[in-house]
């Protein structure tokens, strides 16, 4: 009887609910979305936040993020995290779809297709650059990752048309992100085996162009690049303490051998299976580890040795992303084409170490250990028997409960609270959209971030806006000095101590004047 599609499509409509959901999962105004928000905020209405030193100063030029969320906002009338939230689900389930259809041109059935993408969809940190292969936030990078993973897919089922489209809005969205694999995708076409030539470059070369058209029609302040620059040695400084996983020399001597172990275990898992790829699919699984560990050595030589002032904001290192794809997925597919039980298990124990953070092998966690053995053994064993169209997806929803129920890992605190809501719901209701609050003894805390985008009002100064400090060097050095307690300039305080007269107060905040 032949295989029927049904299983496997509900399977992946699954593993994207469920990790959105439960793990890996997903967050918002925790991390970098708390940067991109107020920018767009700004753009799509001048009069607020126009105080504000973030969203006065966008890197928004080469991507077409926020023309796409401003304009279905315009048009739709929905607020921007809907907007936002509804594109990282789709831009996630192309994502799995797409190592799905790489495992299908592996040659592997319904339920060992289903089973790799299962194990992908679990995602993975990004040891060093601190990045991951499913982000949580709706960021550019969140959704162009997926959506290129998507083109190879489809390339990889000799779909080079809809592939050139996917590819096309991966690079729109993020180009550092999409370039790497559409690179090789591009390269590709310039082997002898090339097929689909036609179909797959005239879509790059429109991303190219509507790139750069979209840069000339930035609205706002536009991110003016000098290409050739040096980082002055300042900026320098302060980069390595604010942002240092941009600098490969700070991390990579604890991480070398990490990296090195997932390069020679992608690599052997492609020698094993090279036989059964299709000729893309072994050309993508064997350049891509081999182009993320080329990449740390690049980033150093042009950024710790040359101080290229480019590369903070390109950031080529977190290409390794493509080191630890390339060892969640080869091996994944080892194992669904391993004719023993016990090399299937032997495969899959790299990626769910890899998932479950036990690498680099600093100690030894007995109960991340036994995790680790526990869902390799029923990954494998769901792969043999009558049921093997569905227990895969069985199994895979299950880790997604046992990893941080039973596994113990957390992947983000829950910041949101009652208290900041209240407090943002009456900065944004009783004071001018021109008002600057200042969090007085926030520290390195996350709240002024999630204020500045749900009260649309400006922060003076907060940690996370300087991670910026690789875009811009005159924001670096304004929020070094407004960090290092430079003059304030505004007009509210918000402290987490008692007021003296405070005009709002809660359990957690109260707010007073400040006095000029």
């Amino acid at each position: 009887m032949s295989e029927r599609p049904v299983v496997p499509l509900l399977a992946l409509f699954a593993f994207c609910a469920f990790g959105f959901f439960v793990f890996p999962g997903h967050t918002y105004l925790q991390q970098d979305s708390q940067i991109y928000l107020p920018m767009m905020e700004h753009i799509a209405d001048p009069s607020v936040l126009g105080n504000d030193l973030i969203a006065t100063h966008p890197h928004l030029s080469f991507t077409l993020y926020d023309e796409i969320a401003t304009g279905w906002k315009s048009i739709t009338g929905s607020d921007m995290r809907s907007i936002l939230v509804a594109q990282q689900l789709l831009t996630r389930l192309l994502g799995i779809v797409g190592i799905f259809l790489l495992a299908r041109s592996a040659g592997l059935a319904y339920a060992g297709a289903t089973l790799v993408a299962g194990v992908f969809s679990l995602g993975a940190t990004i040891l060093g650059p601190s990045v991951l292969t499913f982000e949580y936030e709706p960021t550019p990078r969140a959704f162009a990752l997926p959506v290129v993973l998507f083109a190879a897919g489809l390339a990889s089922r000799e779909m080079w048309g809809v592939a050139g489209a996917a590819a096309m809005c991966a690079l729109l969205y993020h180009p550092p992100t999409a370039a790497p694999v559409v690179g090789l995708l591009v390269l590709y076409q310039f082997l002898p085996q090339h097929t689909g030539r036609r179909a797959f470059l005239p879509w790059i070369a429109g991303a190219g162009a509507l790139l750069l058209i979209g840069a000339k029609l930035q609205a706002g302040v536009r991110l003016e690049q000098n290409f050739w620059t040096s980082a002055s040695p300042d900026v320098e400084q302060l980069q390595r303490m604010r942002t240092a996983y941009v600098y490969v020399g700070s991390w990579i001597g604890r991480l070398w051998s990490y990296y090195l172990l997932l390069l020679v275990t992608a690599l052997a898992a492609w020698w094993r299976v090279r036989r059964d790829l299709t000729a893309l699919t072994s050309w993508l699984l064997a350049a891509m580890p081999v182009l993320g560990v080329s990449s740390l050595a690049v980033s150093y030589v042009l950024l710790d040795v040359w101080k290229w002032g480019l590369i903070p904001q390109y950031q080529p290192a977190r290409v390794v992303l493509f080191t630890t794809f390339a060892a969640i997925v080869a091996p994944a597919i080892a194992s669904a084409r391993a004719p023993r039980v016990l090399e299937s298990i032997a495969w899959l124990l790299i990626p769910f170490a890899v998932i479950i953070r036990l690498l680099p092998l600093q100690s030894f966690e007995l109960v991340a250990v036994a995790l680790i053995v526990f869902l390799a053994i029923a990954c494998a064993i769901s792969l043999r028997g009558p049921l093997a169209s569905l227990t895969p997806p069985a199994v895979i929803v299950a880790a997604m409960y046992l990893i941080p129920g039973w596994g113990g890992v957390k992947n983000y605190p829950a910041l949101h609270n009652k208290e900041l809501e209240e407090l943002s719901a009456w900065a944004r209701q009783s004071t001018p959209k021109e008002s600057v609050f200042h969090f007085a003894d926030a520290g390195k805390d996350l709240a002024p971030g999630m204020f500045r985008v749900r009260a649309l009002r400006a922060v003076w100064v907060d940690w996370k806006g300087g991670g910026q400090v690789n875009f811009m060097e005159p924001l670096a050095r304004e929020w070094w000095r407004r960090w290092n307690g430079g003059p304030v300039v505004a007009e509210f305080d918000v402290r987490k101590k008692d007021c003296g007269a405070p005009v709002f107060k809660n359990v957690k905040y109260c707010v007073e004047p400040r006095r000029r």
